[in-house]
């Protein structure tokens, strides 16, 4: 698979450390660099002494790799990355090194793969697939809420606090094995990309697209990588509306389908609602089509393109229409994705989760105020960040032009985390943290006020 020898791993941080542990069980020489300088030293010696990993927090010369193995999010600018660029090595991504391992180990041979990717949707994608194979097969799901395993439509947690990078692929497999559980199919949530190595690769929407590496690259670009480098019988599915995704498929001449999360765009699965009310689900494919009536609990609306990734996927391999509609219809949203709840006599709305952006704090602030009763009581906003490094963070100058335009809506605004104390507004009160949070919004509140979290935390 690999002819070369000696292999830098850069970023540490990002699930790089079992990448550059893997590379030496297969015998390469690596050297693994801290490059965002977030690693305990006493790592980097657990490294040294239990691996033989050379280690650094600073660049090194390049001169004695073959590979430079390095994030997709790294600033090229990075000096090894500069260096080696103007020398003719070669650089490989994180998700392109995890796909090399998984094939060169053989771990998963014996089993369907499955990764998901996505600028949104991949949590709920994954898991509402994951609960529609399970009526068929064991499956194994692993996403930012944790590792699970699914079994006739029920399922239980094994495993929390792995992260969605490339990386985490690697850790997940390790720690199943570990456990000693094995399925037949494995479903991985991967950010910024795939690795090329499964048997199925989804990617929910390239929208909104967003700026990575030093704003020299997108987000979609090392999205549709693997359209161009992945395993050649992998079959893929795509948004109808992913332009560069459906073109980049056809000049590779890729196996690809498609869905739609909307009415009248041509796709294999086109899935919509039958009405405004939103309680019924069309799923039109090609030789016909099906529906699903649909929870009232949640804000449905905020599902269609799960609804249309998961259902055009589970189609394929064979679910039946029945089991589709059934999960569909029993669903009732992920935590923390526009679920509703009751919290100490108020409605909750709960849309604090990792993959939160401002659009998605706007769209859900405009349901909360669509679900006060005959526009009785106030929307409570408990809006911010509890680590500025969940997926890119939620940046203060976007939460500053989101109050400003609709702050005569809110109601009360709860401000969570340190980078949102620079605001500054009228009618707010800051929290540490999300419970924290949720504490000072019940406390400003009556019952006929609606509280709406939208904190970009792991969950």
């Amino acid at each position: 698979m690999l002819d070369h020898a000696n292999i830098a791993v850069l970023d540490l941080t990002h699930a790089g450390i079992i990448i550059a542990e893997k590379f030496v069980g297969l015998g390469f020489n690596v050297t693994a660099i801290d490059a965002y300088r977030t690693v305990n030293r006493n790592v980097l010696k657990r490294l040294e002494s239990d691996y033989g990993i050379k280690t650094s927090k600073d660049p090194v010369p390049v001169d004695e790799f073959d590979i430079i193995v390095s994030p997709v999010h790294l600033d090229p600018g990075y000096a090894m990355l500069s260096d080696a660029r103007k020398k003719d090595i070669e650089i490989m991504t994180h998700h392109k090194a995890v796909g090399i391992i998984l094939s060169m180990t053989g771990s998963l041979d014996d089993s369907t793969v499955i990764e998901v990717t996505g600028s949104k949707a991949k949590t709920s994608s994954a898991s509402l697939l994951a609960e529609m194979l399970s009526r068929k097969m064991k499956v194994i799901l692993h996403t930012s809420r944790g590792l699970e395993l699914w079994e006739q439509g029920y399922s239980r947690v094994v495993h929390l606090g792995l992260s969605i990078a490339p990386g985490s692929v690697l850790l997940a497999v390790d720690r199943l094995d570990e456990l000693g559980i094995a399925a037949d199919c494995y479903i991985f949530e991967v950010s910024i990309g795939l690795t090329g190595f499964a048997d199925v690769g989804i990617i929910t929407t390239l929208e909104p697209d967003y700026m990575i590496a030093a704003s020299t690259s997108t987000s979609s670009d090392s999205k549709v990588t693997v359209l161009s480098d992945g395993k050649p019988d992998e079959v893929f599915f795509l948004n109808a509306r992913d332009r560069k995704a459906l073109e980049k498929s056809k000049k590779n001449n890729r196996t690809f389908f498609t869905f739609s999360d909307s009415e009248g765009r041509d796709a294999d699965l086109q899935v919509h609602f039958e009405d405004d009310m939103a309680n019924t689900l069309v799923l039109k494919h090609r030789n016909g089509s099906f529906s699903s009536v649909l929870s009232p609990c949640y804000n449905s609306r905020s599902y269609v393109t799960a609804f249309a990734a998961s259902g055009s996927v589970a189609m394929w391999m064979g679910v039946s229409e029945k089991d589709i509609s059934s999960v569909i219809g029993s669903f009732e949203g992920l935590q923390g994705r526009m679920q509703e709840k009751e919290l100490s006599g108020r409605k909750l709305i709960d849309n604090s989760n990792s993959g939160m952006d401002i659009l998605s704090v706007e769209r859900s602030f405009d349901y909360a105020l669509s679900k006060r009763v005959a526009g009785c009581g106030r929307v409570i906003l408990v809006l911010g960040e509890e680590a500025a490094q969940v997926c890119e963070g939620l940046p203060p100058e976007d939460v500053s032009e989101f109050v400003r335009r609709r702050g005569a809506d809110i109601g009360q605004l709860v401000l969570v985390g340190e980078r949102m104390r620079e605001l500054d507004q009228d009618n707010v009160v800051f929290a540490p943290g999300l419970e924290v949070g949720l504490k000072m919004a019940l406390e400003v509140s009556s019952q006929k006020d609606i509280i709406l979290s939208c904190v970009k935390c792991f969950r």
